[in-house]
């Protein structure tokens, strides 16, 4: 079993899956004035096709290969495109840097949740897997910061550089799964509960990413509060409160439920968004983002309790890497039928935010206290 000090130190590396997810936009900003004119959505496709390919390849590695092998490999990528990204010269080594680190970033969550679900009791499993990521959703919360004062975007992949040269070492040291042992001689056998959750992380980062999209600014600005950015970061804290507090409670309750409930909870608040005015509409866009956040820890665990062994990282890598795809189409879609309905389109991220709930009820085991060879070996 892991020790808290080695989660402590899987989180460090892990936290840079969302340090590069968010500094993007920073960079895109800032390397347009020396690298000429650089498109926010061809650099963020980059980045997606990567999530897409990463979770995928470095899942089946950890599934066939160990998962010391895949969690090793996720910051070998990271380095390596966060090197390239640093050192970039041109608009196409900028693009491909961010390919790499979304492979490498999709790699990692594909990898570390089923390795610390593997390495850790029953009975504290969740709350490994939630601390695990809980450093990744609180280093979000300091790229702005930290972009304002460093005097070039290429700092920006700064920390990704030393974090992942250290987490590389130290992973290195780390103990290969015991379960992942036992079954290495079996073959991976296809399990159909990967296609249901890749539907249940599709729709549910369909309303996620929706929720950072530009009717949200407009629906803020519709509703009078004139700087729009402003206010919006009021919500935005609920996401890491929601996301510490479910790290905190994910080993209290049965994990069918909790993540069911997130996503359904906040597709209602969603709802009630367009219908509410003042103090009351932040604080139903806060408890949203809320729910949104709090559904991480216990997702995170839940689909790594629901696939067998052999394929548990591959399965997971597939589920979350190409279910990211919910999040490049939702707010295209999104934002389209808001333009004809803000009502509409806000009734559509609440069905579609409840479907992945249902799936969840519908298909879902129950896990809590349960060891991974009881739920499927």
């Amino acid at each position: 079993m892991l020790t808290k000090k080695q989660l402590a130190l899987i989180s460090i590396g892990t936290s840079l899956s969302f340090w590069d997810i968010f500094n993007v936009p920073y960079i895109i900003k800032d390397a347009s004035t020396q690298l000429g004119y650089v498109s926010s959505s061809l650099i963020l496709t980059s980045e997606m096709i990567g999530y897409f390919v990463g979770g995928g390849i470095n899942g089946y590695i950890a599934s066939k290969f160990g998962r010391k092998l895949g969690i090793i490999l996720s910051m070998l990528i990271i380095f390596i495109g966060s090197l390239l990204g640093f050192l970039s010269q041109n608009y196409l080594q900028l693009i491909i840097a961010e390919f790499i680190i979304g492979f490498g970033i999709e790699g990692e969550i594909a990898v570390v949740p089923s390795y610390v679900s593997e390495m850790s009791t029953p009975n504290f499993r969740g709350r490994a897997v939630g601390f695990t990521t809980l450093g990744g959703f609180l280093m979000s919360l300091i790229v702005g910061p930290f972009a304002l004062i460093i005097p070039n975007w290429r700092f920006l992949f700064l920390p990704s550089l030393l974090i992942s040269a250290f987490a590389l070492f130290f992973r290195i040291l780390l103990p290969e799964s015991n379960i992942w042992i036992k079954k290495r001689e079996e073959k991976i056998v296809w399990d159909n509960t990967v296609l249901i959750f890749l539907a249940i992380w599709a729709t549910s980062y369909f309303t996620g990413y929706s929720l950072f999209s530009a009717p949200i600014f407009s629906l803020l600005s519709a509703k009078g509060f004139s700087n729009s950015a402003y206010y919006f970061t009021y919500i935005l804290y609920g996401d890491p409160i929601g996301v510490i507090l479910a790290s905190i409670l994910n080993d209290k309750f049965e994990r069918k439920y909790t993540s069911s409930l997130s996503n359904i909870l906040s597709g209602i608040l969603i709802f009630l968004m367009p219908l509410t005015t003042g103090i009351s509409f932040i604080i139903v866009g806060f408890l949203a983002m809320f729910f949104q956040g709090f559904k991480f820890p216990t997702m995170y665990t839940y689909t790594a309790e629901n696939l067998g062994t052999k394929i548990r990282s591959l399965g997971y890598g597939i589920a979350d890497g190409i279910g990211h795809l919910g999040g490049a189409i939702g707010p295209v879609i999104f934002s389209f039928l808001y333009e004809y309905s803000a009502l509409a389109s806000f009734i559509m991220l609440f069905i579609i935010s409840s479907i992945s709930g249902i799936l969840i009820l519908s298909y879902g085991m129950k896990t809590k206290n349960k060891s991974l060879e009881e739920l499927k070996g």
